[in-house]
C-alpha cells in the first residue's frame, strides 16, 4: 500500500508539473482549435454555442490530467519500459493509415502491424510486449475518459436513414494526456510523455449518456484483453503474435460491434405521428425554463395541435404573453407546462425539434477518408475538364 501511495504522489506531482511545459500548451492549442471547428458546426445548427471552445478546452485539461495520473499508475506499477526507436515506424504508419479512414488514426492498427513485421522479419528487434501494453493502457484510460466526459458537448444533428430524416447527437471530445513511463535506452529512467486522446461518436438509437457508457464498456473490454495478452507475451512467445493480431482486429471488432448495436436499435428521434418531438433544448431558453427535455413530445401549444416547427412558429409569431403546452413526458406521461412573459412576450422556445417537415438546415454525413475525398475531387475536376 505504501508503494502504491508513493506512485500516486509521484504521478500527480509530475503530471501537474507538465503545466509548465510549452509542449503541453501546444497540445492544448491543438485541442482548442478542434473545439473551435466543432463550435462553428454547432453554431450553424443551433445558431449559438452551448459552451465556448475555451470552456470545453479547460474541462478537457482537467479530465486529461486525471486520466494522465491513472495511466501513469498503470505503467509505473506494471514496470512497463519502452524504447523510443520502437515508435519510429508506428507514428508515420498511423498517419498513413488515417488517410484511408479517420478511425485508423489509432495506435492499435499501426502498432499491431509493426509488431507483426518485427516478429516475422525481425525488423528493429522491437519490444512487442511493451508496445502493445502501452496501447492497451492508453485505450483503458480513453475508456475511462469516455465514461466520465464523453457525453459532454453533445450536438444535435440530422441524418438520413432508411429514406427519412432522423435526429440524433454527435459527440466529440479531446483530452491532453500527460503520463509517466519508463524509457529503456541503454539504461532505464522515467519520463513524462504528452499525448492527445480523442473520442468521436454519434447516437441515433440511444441517448448520448447511454451511448457513451456502451462505448466505454466495449473499449474497456478490448483494453483489458490487450493488456492481459501483452503481459502473457512476456513469458509465452506465441502470445506476442496473438497480441499483435488482436490489437488491430480487436479494435476493429469493437467498432463494428458498437455500430451493429447502434444500427439494430430503433431510431428514437424520428418524427412523432402525434406531435412534435424535442431533440434538444438551448441553454438559457424559454424551453429550458419550462423544463422541456430531449425526447419530450409537444402535443398542443395554446390549445392548437402542432406537428411541425412551422406550426409552432405561427402560433408564437404574435408574441403571446402566456403559453401552455401539453407535453408527453417519457417519465411522467401527459402533463401541461406553462410560461408567461408580460413584458417582452414569447417569440421562440429555443428548441431543436424533429418533425415531418423537410426544412432542415444541415444534414450531417458520416466522416469520409481524406483519400476518398481527394479521389472524389479529382474525378469531379476530370469530369469538368471533359465537359
Amino acid at each position: 500500500m505504501h508503494i502504491f501511495l508513493q506512485v500516486v504522489y509521484y504521478s500527480i506531482d509530475n503530471i501537474l508539473g507538465t503545466l509548465k511545459s510549452p509542449i503541453f500548451w501546444v497540445v492544448t492549442a491543438i485541442i482548442y482549435f478542434q473545439y473551435g471547428k466543432i463550435a462553428n458546426m454547432e453554431r450553424d445548427i443551433l445558431g449559438t454555442n452551448k459552451k465556448s471552445p475555451l470552456y470545453n478546452t479547460i474541462v478537457s485539461i482537467v479530465f486529461g490530467l486525471i486520466g494522465g495520473v491513472l495511466g501513469s499508475i498503470i505503467f509505473i506499477l506494471s514496470g512497463t519500459a519502452i524504447n523510443p526507436k520502437d515508435f519510429y515506424l508506428v507514428l508515420p504508419l498511423t498517419l498513413l493509415l488515417s488517410l484511408i479512414h479517420p478511425r485508423f488514426m489509432c495506435f492499435s492498427y499501426a502498432a499491431g502491424i509493426v509488431s507483426l513485421i518485427s516478429l516475422i522479419f525481425g525488423y528493429n528487434n522491437m519490444n512487442v510486449s511493451s508496445i502493445l501494453f502501452v496501447v492497451g493502457g492508453l485505450h483503458l484510460v480513453e475508456s475511462f475518459l469516455i465514461l466520465v466526459d464523453g457525453k459532454r458537448g453533445k450536438i444535435p444533428i440530422f441524418m438520413e436513414r432508411e429514406e427519412e430524416i432522423v435526429g440524433g447527437f454527435v459527440m466529440n471530445r479531446f483530452w491532453p494526456l500527460p503520463f509517466n513511463i519508463f524509457i529503456n535506452n541503454s539504461y532505464m529512467y522515467p519520463v513524462t510523455v504528452i499525448a492527445i486522446l480523442g473520442y468521436g461518436d454519434y447516437a441515433l438509437t440511444n441517448y448520448p449518456e447511454k451511448k457513451s457508457i456502451v462505448t466505454a464498456g466495449l473499449l474497456s473490454i478490448f483494453s483489458i484483453l490487450l493488456l492481459l495478452l501483452s503481459r502473457l507475451s512476456i513469458d509465452y512467445y506465441i502470445f506476442k503474435y496473438i497480441a499483435a493480431i488482436f490489437a488491430p482486429l480487436g479494435h476493429e471488432m469493437t467498432i463494428i460491434l458498437g455500430k451493429r448495436i447502434e444500427e439494430r436499435g430503433e431510431y428514437i428521434f424520428k418524427a412523432a405521428s402525434h406531435g412534435l418531438k424535442v431533440l434538444d433544448v438551448l441553454p438559457n431558453s424559454i424551453g429550458e425554463a419550462m423544463d422541456l427535455n430531449t425526447g419530450d413530445v409537444l402535443l398542443t401549444l395554446n390549445g392548437h395541435r402542432i406537428y411541425s416547427k412551422e406550426a409552432m412558429e405561427e402560433i408564437l409569431y404574435f408574441r403571446p404573453n402566456y403559453i401552455w403546452v401539453d407535453v408527453f413526458d417519457i417519465e411522467k406521461g401527459l402533463i401541461t407546462k406553462e410560461y408567461k412573459d408580460y413584458q417582452k412576450g414569447i417569440r421562440t422556445l429555443g428548441l431543436v425539434v424533429v418533425s415531418n417537415s423537410s426544412r432542415y438546415g444541415i444534414l450531417v454525413e458520416e466522416a469520409k477518408s481524406p483519400l476518398r475525398r481527394w479521389i472524389s475531387k479529382y474525378k469531379k475536376k476530370k469530369a469538368r475538364f471533359r465537359n
